[in-house]
């Protein structure tokens, strides 16, 4: 009795475990085909998925995808580390598929250090992105770029689709540069109207400067936040790394230096997502504080004032070339 009684446990022990195999396989299917769908629109955002996967199924399919994440961002040494994991750290047979994509494209790269590096300074527009080399960004990175000899496209797309881009020529050996690209500010043209007359107008319960003044400098705030999750994705990406790095290594100093490393990256992505959770609360206070002076302006009484215009008024006007000068006068 006591045997079946075993036997029947063991088996729906088993029976158990199969079953949760099986929903963690599908989990995995899931969040792999999400982080790579996710490389056709932002590729800072399937690093950061990748780097989640790892953490919980590590293996040679994530290796290689980071692999091609990183390469695909023009990121090569971070590239060349997870493309040698999947060739030494599991043991996989040379006949094994992911193991020859590893070694292939581990070969395109393997020069890469003497490519030219540069640093791109990318002032992309809210709602919009960038593109290097095809690759879609929400965000260039604050590190140098490896670039392959020959000539490259950068490209900012603004939330409407408009486009401007810069080419970047380079060769392997030479010096590290810096390439810049933002939308030219824009001119607005202010058509300035004066009323040579006695004036009667309506007094507003709170100044338009000061309620649509809040609600500006908060979205700015805002999405100055929102910036900030960027670079504290790019903290985490650093922090995984040095994880990963005092993971593997078989010094002990070097292992002291990667964790120290990756405690300071650590505190980085605290402090980041300190500074970006404040940054939207406060210009989440300012709109909505703007939006409540907004309504009850428009509700109450307005005050009427008459104002007299005497002699000779002077006034500037912006255009898109300068400044126009314009005089009025009652009669």
């Amino acid at each position: 009795m006591h045997v079946k009684w075993l036997t029947i446990g063991f088996a729906s022990l088993m029976a158990f475990s199969a079953v949760a195999q099986a929903q963690d396989m599908e989990e995995f299917k899931t969040r792999m085909g999400t982080a790579a769908a996710a490389t056709k629109v932002d590729m800072n955002e399937a690093l950061r998925q990748y780097l989640e996967i790892r953490i919980q199924y590590a293996g040679p399919e994530v290796d290689y995808s980071l692999g091609r994440a990183y390469q695909r961002m023009n990121q090569c040494s971070e590239a060349q580390y997870y493309f040698t994991q999947v060739m030494v750290a599991y043991d996989l047979p040379e006949t094994n598929p992911i193991y020859k994509r590893a070694v292939n494209a581990y070969d395109e790269i393997a020069d890469c250090e003497s490519w030219q590096k540069v640093m791109v300074e990318c002032s992309v527009p809210v709602g919009g992105h960038a593109v290097i080399d095809g690759e879609q960004l929400s965000e260039c990175w604050d590190r140098a770029y490896s670039f392959k000899d020959g000539e490259h496209v950068i490209e900012l797309v603004d939330k409407d689709g408009k486009k401007i881009e810069k080419k970047v020529t380079t060769k392997s050996g030479e010096e590290q540069k810096t390439v810049a690209i933002a939308f030219p500010a824009k001119v607005k043209e202010v058509e300035k109207v004066v009323e040579i007359e006695n004036v009667v107008f309506e007094k507003e319960k709170f100044h338009p400067a000061l309620y649509w003044g809040l609600i500006a400098g908060g979205a700015a705030i805002v999405a100055v936040g929102g910036f900030m999750n960027g670079y504290a994705g790019e903290a985490k990406v650093s922090e995984q790394k040095f994880a990963d790095l005092h993971a593997i290594s078989t010094s002990e100093k070097n292992r002291e230096y990667f964790a120290k490393r990756r405690d300071e990256a650590h505190d980085d992505v605290k402090a980041r997502n300190i500074a970006m959770y404040s940054l939207i609360g406060v210009g989440s206070a300012a709109v909505v504080t703007g939006v409540a002076l907004a309504i009850v302006s428009a509700v109450s009484d307005k005050e009427h004032i008459e104002k007299k215009d005497d002699g000779v008024k002077a006034y500037f006007s912006p255009t898109a070339d300068g400044l126009a000068l314009g005089l009025g006068m009652n009669f």
